[in-house]
């Protein structure tokens, strides 16, 4: 018996949307040395990835740097899912320019990760002037620790901090009294867990705990050269040099300011920042890709921005965007969307296919790192 097609009454199709942009990562630290570890981690094997502490050991023994600096990033709560170490060849007197270079090397050869931090060997070296320079160029950022006792006078124009202090914005310094200690790679480890993808994931590094870190022992006045911060007023250039540090206060420890090495620019902005606009590339550029075309009318430019709008609401979810009542006890906008209409644009614009520029204004929630509280008895 001849059986005939469903063609015949009914034809259906799907089409599978599977053109989208990959999602760009914003939680693996990246541990930068110059030693080399013989077909683990040289010059022909530029990186290499531990998602554990025991992928670690199967690779490089207590004494290795990284091995320590390892031990710090896994100890922390919650546990990065991944960690790198990334290789750099480095002569006897390695200066800045040859360290971009090298950056440049590792970069192209992987380029997946996104706090990058240091080994011990590296500290208060000329040449890291060429990392601080190289990644304020990038969409990363840098934990640079530090020993340098130098932090701790307001004067000092030396150490790494005072010599970039207010002219970069992605790189944090932390400083600690203690050579040992792997406080910026526990830092970074700690933060990377941050995943503004989820719901209330905004954060501040101020005030967070590092799981085996132990506080300076440092009195207010180092204190505060160390941040810039003065209390009730925040930080400024004369105060201090913006690196961050590791305190004892009330018996609990955490880290102070959390900031970069711009005062009042603080590392959460950086980390946010970037996910936004990776977020917001990576929709847009999906619905151009998932769309026959779009048509250049202001319903066209609903839908291109419409990816837009999918990340601000993600934005609000993690706690990135305030939203806050105006003047009268009304709910103010969280985020307004500025759209003007194709008939506001020349049509020599709209013949060559160039969209209108689309603003997207919000305040950013931030986070609260002093208070004052009056209290007044009466009888």
């Amino acid at each position: 018996m001849a059986k005939l097609p469903y063609s015949r009454v009914v034809n259906v199709t799907l089409s599978r949307n599977d053109a989208f942009a990959s999602k760009r990562g914003f939680g693996v630290p990246l541990f930068l040395t110059g030693t080399a570890k013989a077909g683990v981690l040289d010059a022909s094997h530029r990186t290499f990835l531990a998602g554990s502490m025991d992928e670690v050991a199967a690779a490089f023994s207590p004494s290795d740097e990284f091995y320590k600096a390892a031990l710090a990033a896994f100890a922390q709560e919650p546990r990065p899912i991944q960690i790198k170490a990334g290789f750099v060849t480095i002569d006897v007197s390695p200066t800045a320019a040859e360290l971009q270079t090298q950056l440049d090397t590792l970069y192209d050869a992987d380029a997946d990760w996104y706090w990058i931090t240091i080994d011990a060997a590296l500290r208060d070296t000329a040449q890291l002037d060429g990392l601080v320079t190289w990644v304020q160029a990038k969409n990363k950022m840098a934990i640079i620790g530090s020993n340098d006792v130098g932090h701790e006078t307001p004067a000092n124009t030396t150490c790494i901090s005072a010599r970039h202090k207010g002219t970069a914005d992605r790189t944090a310094t932390f400083y600690h009294t203690d050579a040992t200690e792997y406080c910026d790679i526990a830092l970074a480890a700690a933060l990377g867990t941050r995943n503004f993808d989820e719901a209330d994931s905004a954060y501040t590094a101020k005030f967070k705990s590092l799981a085996t870190i132990a506080p300076i022992n440092k009195n207010s006045a180092a204190v505060q050269s160390i941040t810039g911060f003065t209390p009730a007023l925040g930080q400024s250039l004369t105060a201090g040099h913006m690196a961050n540090t590791y305190i004892d206060i009330g018996g609990r420890f955490f880290v102070v300011e959390g900031s970069t090495l711009t005062p009042n620019v603080f590392i959460d902005e950086i980390h946010a920042t970037d996910w936004l606009i990776a977020r917001t590339e990576e929709e847009t550029l999906n619905i151009l890709l998932n769309n026959d075309r779009i048509p250049y009318t202001d319903a066209g430019l609903e839908t291109l921005v419409s990816g837009a709008r999918q990340v601000m609401r993600s934005a609000f979810r993690a706690g990135i965007i305030a939203n806050d009542l105006d003047a009268n006890g009304n709910y103010s906008p969280a985020v307004r969307f500025i759209i003007p209409s194709v008939f506001d644009v020349p049509e020599s614009q709209r013949h060559a296919r160039v969209a209108p520029e689309i603003q997207i204004i919000f305040r950013y929630a931030g986070a609260v790192h002093y208070t004052t509280i009056n209290l007044q008895m009466t009888f």
